[in-house]
């Protein structure tokens, strides 16, 4: 995969492409095959690549622990030639074993960078559509269709969703420093973009969600007593409650994060718990 002569299948070429750049983006290296058997490693680093599934699954779940561990790759090209007789391989059922394998595992390294990355996206969803229906307002249309209607129900889904998911991405980290008794890591990113863990912005984010929640949800109550109609208060209620729903998840993430941000702070200022946790 790295430019050498080759006559794999073109679909196993696609699928080894796939898993490759999927490796290259969740743990930050450069990867052209993260599923060569080819490889030649030091001893000493089976015990930072243990344990390992005993199926075709070895070798990617092998290449995704290396690039967390910090183990230096080198490759090179080889040729490849294709296989005389029928393969074990089975695309649709390898293939899912290897999406699955090689997520967990950089999972129980940095959760976030993966959870973060979908809770932003699950937000930016949200906050695409809401920016359309304020601009759809600005125009001067005040009524929505069959596809505006489930664009609203999308957006409530896609921005609950994901704040959830982004929040709890950054909670398994902590649960991660714990296991690994090591400092936690900031790596959503490259290089951290926050002074302080990013957590700390739950509380007060969630607070200023939750308050607006409530002003907008009493707001269209007083309005509705006054004898507007529901057509015209759907969309604030909606919108009141996708507040409300996210202040009260941050609140409560916050609670839970400062809970294992203490424990990890303990256990990494306690030798003697480092000790305990390597019997």
């Amino acid at each position: 995969m790295a430019g050498a002569e080759t006559e794999m299948p073109a679909v196993r070429r696609l699928g080894n492409t796939f898993f490759a750049s999927l490796l290259t983006l969740i743990g930050r290296t450069t990867v052209t095959d993260s599923a060569s058997g080819m490889r030649v490693f030091r001893r000493g680093v089976l015990d930072l690549l243990s344990p390992l599934p005993d199926g075709l699954n070895l070798t990617p779940v092998m290449s995704t622990r290396a690039v967390h561990e910090g183990i230096t790759l080198v490759e090179l090209p080889i040729p490849y030639r294709e296989r005389v007789g029928d393969s074990k391989l089975s695309v649709a059922r390898d293939g899912m074993r290897f999406l699955t394998t090689m997520v967990t595992t950089a999972l129980a390294y940095n959760p976030v960078r993966i959870f973060g990355a979908l809770g932003l996206g699950g937000m930016a969803i949200a906050g695409l559509t809401l920016a359309g229906l304020a601009w759809m307002r600005f125009q001067g249309t005040t009524t929505l269709g069959p596809l505006g209607t489930f664009a609203v129900f999308a957006a409530l889904v896609c921005g609950v969703a994901g704040v959830t998911v982004f929040a709890l991405g950054a909670s398994f980290n902590y649960l991660v420093s714990l296991f690994y008794n090591r400092p936690i890591r900031q790596g959503l990113f490259r290089q951290p973009i926050l002074t302080r863990p990013v957590e700390t912005l739950f509380l007060p984010v969630g607070l200023v969600a939750g308050i607006a929640g409530l002003t907008m949800a009493g707001t269209s109550l007083w309005l509705s007593l006054r004898g507007w109609p529901i057509e015209r208060l759907w969309l604030y209620l909606m919108a009141s409650a996708m507040a409300m729903l996210t202040g009260i998840q941050l609140v409560l993430w916050w609670l839970m994060a400062s809970v294992l941000r203490e424990l990890s702070a303990r256990m990494l200022a306690d030798p003697a718990a480092r000790k305990d946790s390597r019997v």
